[in-house]
């Protein structure tokens, strides 16, 4: 049931592909009916709260199941057309009935194959030149159009939105400009702001 259909992209930038579900996930090329929940347990509450509130809001008609037409509404809400095979394609690559601890579960799984924060925080820090949990916007920016999986100023854009702020000139500094609260970015993605509160 695999669908040949390129898709346009939506608004929000983020195009839809046969092999990658609407929920931003690889598709299985099996029939995925149940999952393990031992990835739910790495949640943060912050992040289960998170994913129930994206859940409500997926579930169009408030069933508690999302089903063809809470999926069609949510892509055509962010522009895309949706035909019958597309959306029997997207939902083929989910457990089914896809309710809230489905939902969570699947989520919870490819959430947990992210890169961890040590991670995240060493890379970061590799552009951290006064060790302050900022990183130079435009440096930041220069390194991700011209490395590795190049990406576009946009993309870049959408990304640090939220945490960046004006350099305060201090002592040698020469230039202003944005900084990237990558600290403030990485506990987010991960979960542990909650902790700070």
């Amino acid at each position: 049931m695999a669908s040949n259909r390129t898709s346009k992209p939506s608004p929000l930038g983020y195009g839809l592909s046969p092999n990658t579900s609407p929920f931003g996930t690889p598709r299985s090329t099996g029939n995925m009916k149940r999952t393990s929940s031992g990835a739910f347990t790495q949640l943060s509450s912050t992040q289960i709260q998170e994913l129930k509130e994206s859940f409500q809001m997926l579930d169009k008609d408030g069933d508690g199941i999302i089903g063809k037409e809470d999926l069609g509404a949510m892509l055509g809400s962010l522009g895309q057309d949706p035909t019958p095979t597309m959306i029997n394609t997207h939902l083929s690559s989910v457990p089914t009935p896809f309710n809230l601890a489905s939902y969570l579960t699947h989520l919870s799984q490819h959430l947990s194959l992210l890169t961890p924060g040590p991670d995240l925080l060493s890379a970061f820090a590799a552009f951290d030149d006064n060790d302050d949990g900022t990183i130079d916007v435009a440096e930041l920016t220069e390194a991700l159009t011209s490395m590795g999986e190049r990406m576009s100023e946009t993309d870049i854009e959408r990304a640090l939105k939220g945490f960046t702020k004006r350099r305060a000139l201090g002592r040698g500094q020469t230039h202003g400009g944005d900084v990237f609260r990558y600290r403030d970015f990485v506990d987010v993605l991960s979960g542990k702001e909650e902790e700070k509160e």
